[in-house]
C-alpha cells in the first residue's frame, strides 16, 4: 500500500525540509535557516517506524518507512521528485517520449558504478525492470503500460520502451521506488546497487548500519557521512524521547501534539516539509456503494464539514484548508475552483432533495495515524449540524489495512491521503483501470477524462486534461479533503542536508551531514 505510495537546510540544499522553530503559536511555517557548510564525517543516528514484515529484498522495498530509507540510499533511481513536485534525472541523462506516448527512450548517464565496480549498463536497467514485473512487485503496477517483451537496448546507454498503449508521464511512474540493481544479482536481499552509501550491517527488525560509499559516481552533493545508522522505532514518542535523551541525532514523523510541545525547545530542532508533500486530512466514500451512488449525497457531505475547525483543532493549526481534491500547490491543480465552504442548510437541502434527511452513517476509522481517529469524531460533530448522524467504527491500528480487500472497498472511512504528481494521483484513484480505487469513481465519462490524463505528452495537454478531471472530481467525486497538514520530524540542531523529496516520512540522507 505504502508503494503506491523533515529535516533540513533549504537554504543550502535545495529540496531539503525546511526547520522550523521558535514563535510559539499558530501554523509550522518553512523559515529561513543560516547557511551552514555541508561538513564531511561522523555517523548520524536516524529512528523510522518498522514493524513484523521488514525486509531487505529490494523488491519489497516499500513494506516500512525504515526500509524505504535504506533503500534510497543504497541503491539509485532513474528519476526522482524534486522540491516543486516534479521529476529530476538521476542516473538517466534523458527519459522522454516520442510525440504520441507510445514509446519511450532512457538514456543513461555515463561512467555510473555499482558497489562492486561493475559500469551500468541499459541491460542493467532492463533487467530491473523486467524483474520487477515478473515478481510481481509492489511497484509492477506502475510498470504494466510497458511492452517489456519487446523493449530493446539501442547501445549501452539507451534504452526504448514500446508501450501497450500510449503513455503521458512514465517519467512520474519512475519516480516511485523503481531503484535500479544489477542484472547479476542473484540474492535480491543482498541486491547490487550504485547508490551513495553500502550496508555493512542489518537486522530487520532493529535496524542497520550504512556506511559512504567512497566511489560514488556522482561528483556532485554527497556522501557527506561516514556512517548512518537506522533504527526501527516504532512508537512515535519513543523516538522521540530517545532523540531527547541523545541516543538519536534524527526522529521521523513524530505527532502535530509532540510538535506543538516542542517548537519551542532549543534542543529540538523541528522540520516540515514543502506545502505540496502535506498530508491530505479527510475521507473516502464509495462512489459504487449506497447512499454515495447519488452525487447529492456526497456533495452534502461536503458541505458538512467545518474546515476551518479541521484545520484549527486537528491539525493544531498547524495546517490549511483542503478543498476535496489532492495535488494542492503541485504542477496541474485546479487553484481556479471556489474553496468551498462549511453550509450545514445546503447539506440539508440536498439531502431533502434526495430523499435522504434522516441519513446515518457509520465511519470506519483507526488510530493508525494520527487525524484519522481524531477527524472522524470532529467530523461527526459538525455533521449533527445537517441533520446527519455519523457513528465511528473503530478498528484496531494493525487491522486497518492488513486486509486489502476490505481497506480499498470500505463504504466510507477516514484517509490521510499521502501527495504525489497529480498525474499518477489520476492513475492510481480514478477510472475503471485505477490501481487503488478508493472511491470507485469510473464510468465512460471519468475514463475518458483518466486516459485523457495518462496519454496527455505535453504540458498543454496535461494542463488542460487535468483541469477537465478535477473539475469533474469537484462535483462528482467521492474525496473528502477537509484539511492538509505537514508530517513533522525533529532532530538535534546539528542535523542537516536531509531531503524530503516526495517522502517527508522516509526521506533522502544522500546529502545528511553533521554540522
Amino acid at each position: 500500500m505504502r508503494g503506491f505510495a523533515g529535516v533540513s537546510l533549504a537554504a543550502t540544499l535545495p529540496g531539503a525540509l525546511a526547520a522550523c522553530g521558535g514563535s510559539g503559536a499558530g501554523p509550522l511555517a518553512q523559515s529561513t535557516a543560516p547557511s551552514v557548510e555541508p561538513k564531511r564525517g561522523g555517523r548520524m543516528r536516524a529512528a523510522f517506524i518498522g514493524g513484523s514484515n521488514e525486509t531487505a529484498n529490494i523488491l519489497k522495498s516499500t513494506n516500512t518507512p525504515i526500509d524505504y530509507v535504506r533503500t534510497r540510499v543504497v541503491y539509485d533511481v532513474l528519476c526522482d521528485i524534486d522540491a516543486d513536485g516534479k521529476p529530476t534525472l538521476v542516473l538517466a541523462e534523458e527519459i522522454a517520449p516520442n510525440a504520441d506516448g507510445s514509446q519511450w527512450t532512457i538514456r543513461l548517464r555515463e561512467g555510473i558504478t555499482f558497489h562492486d565496480g561493475r559500469t551500468m549498463t541499459s541491460e542493467d536497467v532492463l533487467h530491473t525492470l523486467r524483474t520487477y514485473v515478473d515478481q510481481q512487485s509492489n511497484t509492477a503496477p506502475l510498470l504494466m503500460d510497458i511492452d517489456l517483451a519487446n523493449a530493446k537496448r539501442q547501445d549501452d546507454r539507451t534504452l526504448v520502451l514500446p508501450m501497450l498503449r500510449p503513455h503521458g508521464f512514465l517519467d512520474l511512474a519512475l519516480t516511485q521506488g523503481v531503484f535500479v540493481f544489477s542484472k547479476d544479482t542473484t540474492d535480491f536481499d543482498k541486491a547490487i546497487g550504485s547508490g551513495p552509501f553500502t550496508v555493512d550491517r542489518l537486522e530487520p527488525g532493529k535496524g542497520g548500519l550504512l556506511k559512504r560509499n567512497p566511489n560514488y559516481w556522482r561528483p556532485e552533493g554527497g556522501p557527506y557521512l561516514d556512517e548512518l545508522e537506522l533504527l526501527s522505532i516504532a512508537d512515535p514518542e519513543a523516538r522521540l524521547n530517545a532523540l531527547k535523551a541523545g541516543q538519536l541525532d534524527y526522529a521521523a514523523s513524530i505527532p502535530l501534539t509532540s510538535a506543538r510541545v516542542e517548537r519551542d525547545n532549543a534542543d529540538v530542532k523541528l522540520f516540515v516539509p514543502p506545502k505540496w508533500e502535506w498530508a491530505n486530512f479527510g475521507a473516502s466514500m464509495k462512489r459504487t456503494k449506497e447512499p454515495f451512488t447519488d452525487p447529492r449525497i456526497t456533495q452534502a457531505l461536503r458541505y458538512a464539514v467545518d474546515r476551518q475547525k479541521m484545520v484549527d483543532n486537528v491539525t493544531l493549526g498547524f495546517g490549511e484548508l483542503g478543498n476535496d481534491l489532492f495535488g494542492k500547490h503541485l504542477p496541474y491543480y485546479a487553484e481556479d475552483l471556489p474553496q468551498r465552504e462549511y453550509d450545514p442548510e445546503r447539506a440539508k437541502k440536498l439531502l431533502k432533495d434526495a430523499g435522504m434527511s434522516d441519513l446515518k452513517l457509520k465511519i470506519r476509522t483507526s488510530d493508525y495515524e494520527y487525524g484519522l481517529t481524531e477527524g472522524a469524531v470532529a467530523f461527526a460533530e459538525h455533521a449533527k449540524a445537517a441533520g446527519i448522524t455519523i457513528e465511528l467504527d473503530k478498528v484496531p491500528a494493525a487491522d486497518f489495512l492488513a486486509d486489502y480487500k476490505v481497506f480499498i472497498g470500505a463504504q466510507f472511512q477516514s484517509a490521510n491521503r499521502k501527495p504525489r504528481p497529480l498525474p499518477l494521483d489520476v492513475l492510481f484513484f480514478y477510472g475503471s483501470d485505477a490501481l487503488l480505487p478508493f472511491t470507485g469513481l469510473a464510468g465512460e465519462k471519468v475514463d475518458q477524462l483518466a486516459a485523457s490524463v495518462r496519454t496527455a505528452v505535453t504540458e498543454e495537454q496535461r494542463r488542460t486534461s487535468m483541469g477537465d478531471l478535477q473539475e469533474l472530481l469537484s462535483e462528482e467525486g467521492g474525496d473528502l479533503v477537509w484539511a492538509r497538514a505537514p508530517i513533522c520530524s525533529a532532530g538535534t540542531p546539528k542535523v542537516n542536508g536531509v531531503k524530503s523529496l516526495g517522502y517527508p516520512g522516509f526521506p533522502s540522507f544522500r546529502d545528511a551531514f553533521l554540522a
